[in-house]
């Protein structure tokens, strides 16, 4: 009768045991259909929608998928559906009690899928933060700084702050602010500034360049040089018209002053 008894439980344990296999194969093979097909939906979706939306739609498709299995591979250890629902209820109050900023940043990431005011591989400025746009997740978003750091922001800053993006459209304005000497020949200056920007093939023509006199400050007038390039020449031109600037000015003699402070003995 012992042996009997020790039969049936050790028969109940290695099922229990296949079945525990079981639901954890589910899971692996759960996981591995989720990402092909996460990735399948990608490829199949990314010319009709912004590399953006292709992202996060994919993303979604995968937790569905892996969220499915998961379910399958719980009612196979005997859990009911029924009480699963039950229990992610009340799990779903309790994480929005306790973790109210997580469901904000959740929420944020579902506007800027809407709103979509910026994409993969923009570059966006935030409170002193510069970075190209690597991924925008449901609860964060990453940026690739110049110096190769990884910068995360929580959605719900990015909804609430004000953002610039850099690459939204095609071109973008160079201003350069140059002091030159209260005796300098501002008509001279100015033609220079125009000349240098008529010589440089990354300038546009339309908007044409302009040059305006923008401050009088305490030892040089301080000049406004306007130009109009393509997005992505906008730092390479920025760098090629300082160095030119430079170096015609010191051709022509034209002097640009640096602030002196004169102390007097009594």
């Amino acid at each position: 009768m012992t042996e009997l008894f020790h039969n049936a439980l050790t028969f109940i344990n290695s099922t229990k045991l296949l079945s525990s296999l079981y639901a954890a194969g589910l899971i692996v093979v759960g996981y591995i259909v989720a990402q092909r097909v996460s990735t399948m939906t990608n490829h199949s979706i990314s010319k009709r929608f912004s590399r953006h939306h292709a992202l996060l739609i994919s993303r979604i498709v995968f937790y569905i998928i892996l969220g499915l299995f998961a379910v399958s591979s719980l009612q196979h250890l005997g859990f009911k559906l029924g009480v699963l629902l039950g229990a992610a209820g009340i799990f779903t109050v309790a994480i929005s009690f306790a973790s109210q900023t997580a469901a904000s940043n959740l929420i944020s990431g579902i506007f800027l899928l809407f709103e979509h005011p910026f994409k993969v591989g923009d570059t966006i400025e935030l409170k002193g933060i510069n970075g190209v746009v690597e991924s925008i997740d449901l609860l964060s978003t990453k940026l690739r700084t110049s110096d190769n750091k990884l910068i995360r922001i929580p959605n719900e800053v990015l909804i609430k702050s004000e953002l610039a993006n850099l690459n939204y459209f095609d071109t973008r304005r160079i201003d350069l602010i140059i002091g030159v000497a209260y005796q300098s020949n501002i008509n001279e200056v100015k033609a220079t500034l125009l000349d240098i920007a008529s010589h440089c093939a990354q300038v546009l023509k339309d908007p044409a360049p302009n040059v305006n006199i923008n401050n009088f400050a305490d030892s040089a007038i301080e000049l406004k040089f306007m130009v109009w390039v393509k997005t992505e020449d906008h730092s390479a031109v920025k760098n090629q018209l300082q160095e030119i600037i430079k170096e015609k000015f010191d051709l022509k003699g034209i002097e640009m002053p640096f602030p002196q402070v004169t102390i007097h003995r009594v």
